[in-house]
């Protein structure tokens, strides 16, 4: 079949190619192989609020990642496939998820800059994918970000970036795709000016437009900002942006919106064997709630990794989001009340290094997620739930 002649070229362009033109080197260091095998249990698999299902589950994942340059560029191509075996699921025991990430890094000239990622993530399981984002309709997605900069230096101390960026989730049940399937196209301009070699100054402006099938719950937003980054000493860096963001909605029912929104990152290194990192922000966000348009959301985040010893290295991080929703934005006037939802993740891990290519894993994840957007009926839209998956795995590297 043709379309399997194209994929088998296409893997051969990206394994082989590298190889191909840089020559000589070590192969490993452009081609990299890994390999997880991992049993979990998982105490809430359907994320009901009662009578909660659990089962058992065998993972295996793996990865294979290509990176090549040349003198000016630089490219990174990752594929992930995952398979999961579900003990206790109906009516599917299997899944098959998929993730590619391409990076391309390209240097014109000392002054021009150009880099682009694509995402992609084919998931049969609601989980989280990028930005915090929670897949959490029960049924198969598509979810892909392409993000586009291309930077030009117009003064030593001065750099100009302009950026885009398109975003699409798609689900393959069509009730579900009718009203969440969504679009989102953003377009912006930034200026980065170091101020003192500690110090750099921001200043941006960007705007984005999002559409949902269905309803027309989609909206124009404006963006205009600026921002600090500062390197307080080699082991502490930290960053605020912040500004004013409009929102107008296309459905002349929604009354339009504004708001200031900020960004908070710090980055924390006491020892080379510790980091900590953390960030809090707040925007307008589009949602995944029909027939809401908008929500005001808060996000907390922090994370620290840690290496006990050269053998033994501890991961840990959580995340607290709070999504704020108004009858107001509301594409079905009177169909709702205000209302909230608040999310708490927690995650960590163990790795034991048993030698140099292969590990011992063990891993907890936890979802607290808690819901009172209703109907004005007081019937919920989305029920809360709790979560716990438990894991211990094998990683081996080639």
């Amino acid at each position: 079949m043709k379309w399997t002649k194209w994929t088998c070229a296409l893997l051969f362009v990206v394994v082989a190619l590298p190889s191909v033109v840089l020559g000589v080197g070590s192969a490993a260091n452009r081609f990299q192989v890994v390999n997880r095998l991992r049993f979990e249990y998982d105490d809430n698999i359907y994320q009901e609020e009662t009578d909660t299902d659990s089962s058992f589950k065998i993972i295996e994942e793996i990865e294979f990642l290509v990176n090549f340059s040349f003198t000016r560029t630089f490219v990174s191509v990752r594929y992930r496939p995952n398979y999961v075996w579900w003990q206790n699921r109906e009516p599917d025991h299997h899944d098959f998820n998929h993730d590619v990430d391409f990076v391309l890094n390209q240097n014109f000239s000392p002054r021009v800059t150009f880099s682009l990622t694509d995402t992609l993530r084919r998931g049969e399981i609601p989980e989280s994918v990028d930005d915090n984002r929670i897949v959490r309709e029960q049924d198969n997605f598509t979810y892909n970000a392409v993000n586009g900069t291309l930077g030009l230096l117009v003064m030593p101390q001065t750099k100009l970036e302009a950026a885009g960026r398109y975003l699409l989730l798609r689900y393959d049940n069509q009730d579900v795709a009718d009203t969440e399937d969504f679009d989102l196209y953003v377009a912006g301009l930034t200026v980065r000016h170091q101020l003192v070699p500690e110090t750099t100054l921001i200043g941006e402006m960007r705007g984005e437009e999002v559409s949902y099938e269905g309803p027309d719950r989609g909206s124009q937003s404006y963006y205009v900002g600026g921002g600090v980054e500062q390197t307080f000493s080699p082991n502490l860096l930290g960053s605020v942006r912040g500004g004013y963001q409009e929102k107008t909605f296309n459905d002349d029912n929604v009354g339009n919106e504004s708001s200031p929104y900020v960004d908070l990152a710090v980055t924390f290194v006491p020892s080379p064997a510790t980091r900590i990192t953390a960030n809090v922000g707040y925007s307008l966000f589009e949602t995944d709630i029909y027939p809401y348009a908008s929500q005001q959301r808060t996000l907390l985040a922090a994370s620290l990794a840690h290496d006990l010893t050269a053998r033994i290295s501890f991961y840990l991080s959580g995340g607290y989001t709070i999504g704020d929703y108004s009858a107001d934005q509301s594409v079905e006037p009177g169909a709702v009340t205000d209302g909230s939802e608040d999310l708490i993740q927690v995650s960590t891990r163990v790795t034991y290094k048993l030698n140099r290519s292969n590990y011992l894993e063990a891993g907890w994840q936890y979802q607290d997620f808690s819901s009172d957007v209703s109907y004005v009926d007081g019937s919920g839209l989305r029920s809360s739930y709790e979560r716990n998956r438990i894991d211990a795995g094998w990683k081996v590297e080639f």
